[in-house]
């Protein structure tokens, strides 16, 4: 026979390890994520994946052998940013859709980011665990 408490920790494994395969389906998209931009007059097109790094660097037409080797490293470099910017966003919108209610993610994100003002300053959990940390004992147990 189980007691009030056994219950308890059977359950915040249960909802560990559904947490945890959460987490692996999350990482896998998280993973996939692309984004691809074009230059304005689409003589470059960049593909950049979800760590920020060039997955394809295109040319599509033949304008980029008329530009100066400045001006074409700037085609480059804009182009790249504006995909990058698309995988920012794509992440943003994974992440706040999967995210735990009270976090601000957007904090996460920009130059002005800060970790210390998206994670709270006490621990989310279930209620059962808050009553437990709180008051020392399982809810519903007999005292």
């Amino acid at each position: 026979m189980s007691s009030p408490y056994d219950e308890a920790i059977n359950q915040m494994m249960s909802d560990y390890h559904r947490q945890l395969e959460q987490l692996t389906e999350y990482q896998r998209r998280m993973s996939e994520i692309t984004g691809t931009a074009a230059s304005q007059r689409k003589s470059v097109s960049v593909t950049v994946g979800a760590h920020g790094q060039i997955v394809e660097l295109k040319f599509p037409t033949d304008a980029y052998r008329e530009m100066a080797p400045m001006e074409l490293a700037n085609v480059i470099t804009e182009t790249f940013n504006a995909a990058r910017q698309q995988v920012t966003k794509q992440q943003q919108e994974l992440m706040a859709a999967n995210a735990p209610q009270g976090l601000d993610l957007s904090q996460l994100f920009g130059p002005d980011s800060d970790l210390g003002k998206v994670l709270p300053r006490n621990p989310i959990m279930s209620d059962e665990v808050r009553e437990y940390v709180d008051n020392g004992r399982v809810p519903g147990a007999d005292d």
